[in-house]
């Protein structure tokens, strides 16, 4: 068995226990709660009747332990959640590493049983949202789609990481990244997998929170909202001191302590109702609170893990570290909410109002965090985001046999970066068992694949592609050696016709092409993926549109990967074209059919399997 699945099996059996356990407490917590409860009430009913004073101290101590016992059970109750969703995130770990993305999926959508909850959360694990049929590779390379390679890396479990790993998938190819921020990025991803425990608390921690759909509320906590006037702010601190005044009736007439209490409530009365209008969008929703502690608690996390990389003490520091930990800044937010949410409930807000002016006092508390804290809120999610996107990219470290943090040309010359040197590279979706390594160089050439149907060809460059993109990325990539320039990625592999635009399958890859044709006429590096080419149109314009692509292709910060079942065009670039190499797949016959061995060779393969293809399904050539 894969000893990377039985490190996380072995960890499933430990939290299977401890699940067992914490259960067993929980249910023991919930019946000693009943019994205190009862007896509580039970010493309050007696002590009435029977005008006991025993009685009366008896429920004063069963109450105390109700209040402990709710407490301590709430402690049990968030650990059983907590180490729940930990066993859920080992569990993708084991999915991933095996390919099964059928137990991936069930585990993201595990009790979740409505039909509408049911499809968000599944285009939510897909990454369907961020499909982009007009991309330059999306559609091609597999990036998004139930087996995907979103769904086989993305482990994000907020809407801040799942854009990150989505924005990086469709633009690293073409953001300007140097190799020193490349590299920095390396360093993070490394240590980040290094320490798989602290990553998946990371990820348990952030699957228990609420921000797996949105976070524009937090975002927005702050819009609109205008500092507390000085005169506002001496009023509602001079308030409280009115209180001294019944007190100081008890002293002087106590006739007036009455009236003097009273005074003082519609003074609180009419303060608060004078200053109802304008907080009146002062209290966030408890989901926006409870969003609070989740940033809170995943700071808390990644401070506790001491990363030693650069670009991750950036990230942990949440751009406030000249003002400290940000785990306790977030705590300060979270206290603050936590008192405007006591006045959550319309007569609650009124009985606290009567009392002290608890509005002006919370407005003027988020006033003040806002003014030194608020400017930074935006950063301090956005580097959650980026922290689980690097989780997410490094994934290959689990799922590859081989992996490698790959080298880049370190030259600025276009010629130089249309370079790409893979040894054992793999696509990582494919099925471990069966999983195929090979190697291809590039050097401001293209190659130009033959070979048989389903003998590996359109595999082969989409591999190229997503380990290119992964490199860009700044994870490790299924590889045993990398190297390559820095290029942009552009292909023509899925194509499909458009009845909204009107536009054929023919037309649709013309369109395509064009886009790459014209991509190479800037004169910046570019790595081109195309697959049969001009498969709608006849032989002779196919033959003489491809060539013609190729040699408009042909230039020294360009290099790319064809695959081709015409010969015609091979035996053209043979003799017309000089920056053309040639590679090829082959199968082999036998008494049990046709067996492909997926390995890439140097040459021009001319054989054809499709006669013996539609012989296995049944159609034979029939009567001539």
């Amino acid at each position: 068995m894969n000893s990377r699945v039985e490190k996380f099996e072995e960890r499933g059996r430990v939290l299977a226990a401890q699940i067992s356990d914490l259960e067993h407490k929980s249910i023991v917590f919930s019946i000693l709660r009943f019994v205190t409860f009862i007896l509580f009430i039970l010493c309050i009913v007696l002590g009435y009747i029977n005008s006991l004073l025993p009685l009366y101290i008896a429920s004063a101590f069963f109450l105390c332990g109700f209040v402990l016992l709710c407490i301590s059970h709430g402690k049990v109750t968030y650990r059983l959640r907590f180490t729940s969703s930990l066993y859920s995130v080992n569990s993708d770990y084991i999915y991933r590493i095996t390919g099964d993305f059928d137990g991936l999926m069930q585990n993201a959508l595990h009790g979740i049983t409505k039909a509408d909850e049911k499809s968000l959360n599944t285009v939510i694990f897909t990454g369907e949202e961020y499909y982009n049929n007009d991309h330059d590779y999306c559609q091609d390379l597999g990036l998004f789609g139930k087996r995907s390679v979103f769904t086989l890396l993305n482990t994000a479990e907020t809407v801040m990481g799942r854009n990150a790993f989505a924005h990086k998938l469709l633009n690293a190819s073409v953001e300007e990244s140097n190799n020193a921020g490349l590299k920095l990025v390396q360093e993070a991803c490394a240590e980040i997998v290094a320490d798989t425990d602290k990553l998946q608390d990371f990820q348990a921690t952030a699957g228990l929170g609420y921000l797996r759909y949105s976070d524009e509320d937090l975002r927005h906590l702050f819009e609109g909202r205008t500092p507390m006037s000085k005169a506002g702010r001496i009023l509602y601190k001079f308030v409280p001191v009115l209180w001294l005044i019944p007190v100081i009736m008890i002293f002087v007439d106590i006739s007036y302590v009455r009236a003097a209490f009273l005074g003082v409530m519609i003074i609180n009365l009419i303060i608060w109702g004078i200053g109802l209008f304008r907080n009146r969008d002062l209290l966030p929703s408890s989901l926006t609170i409870r969003k609070c502690k989740t940033v809170r608690d995943l700071y808390a996390v990644l401070q506790s893990a001491d990363y030693k990389a650069p670009y991750l003490k950036e990230l942990t520091s949440g751009g406030l570290r000249e003002h400290g930990r940000v785990s306790d800044i977030m705590n300060s937010l979270c206290r603050i909410l936590t008192i405007a949410d006591m006045r959550s409930q319309p007569l609650f807000a009124l009985l606290l109002n009567l009392v002290f002016p608890v509005d002006y006092l919370v407005s003027d508390l988020m006033s003040g965090w806002n003014a030194q804290y608020g400017g930074s809120l935006g950063k301090v999610l956005d580097n959650i985001g980026e922290f689980e996107c690097l989780a997410s990219q490094s994934q290959i470290v689990f799922t590859a046999d081989k992996y490698v943090f790959p080298s880049f040309v370190d030259s600025i010359s276009p010629e130089d970066n249309a370079y790409f040197d893979g040894k054992d590279i793999c696509h990582p979706i494919l099925y471990p068992e069966t999983r195929v390594a090979n190697s291809v160089t590039l050097n401001s050439d293209i190659a130009l694949i033959t070979g048989s149907n389903m003998s590996g060809k359109t595999t082969l460059i989409r591999t190229v592609g997503i380990c290119a993109l992964l490199a860009y990325m700044g994870g490790p990539v299924p590889a045993s050696e990398l190297t390559l320039g820095k290029m942009r990625i552009m292909s023509s592999m899925r194509i499909v016709d458009s009845l909204e635009e009107n536009m054929s399958t023919f037309k649709a890859e013309l369109v395509r092409i064009s886009g790459i044709v014209n991509a190479g006429k800037e004169g910046r590096p570019l790595l081109f993926l195309i697959d049969e080419i001009f498969r709608g149109t006849n032989s002779d314009d196919r033959t003489a549109g491809a060539y013609t692509v190729l040699r408009n292709l042909s230039k020294p910060f360009i290099c790319g990967m064809m695959t081709t079942h015409d010969y015609a065009l091979v035996d053209k670039t043979e003799n017309q074209l000089k920056n053309v190499v040639y590679y090829y797949f082959s199968e082999k016959y036998d008494d049990k059919g046709i067996t492909f061995d997926y390995k890439l060779k140097q040459g021009i393969s001319r054989t054809s399997n499709a006669a013996y293809l539609m012989r296995l399904v049944g159609i034979d050539k029939g009567e001539e």
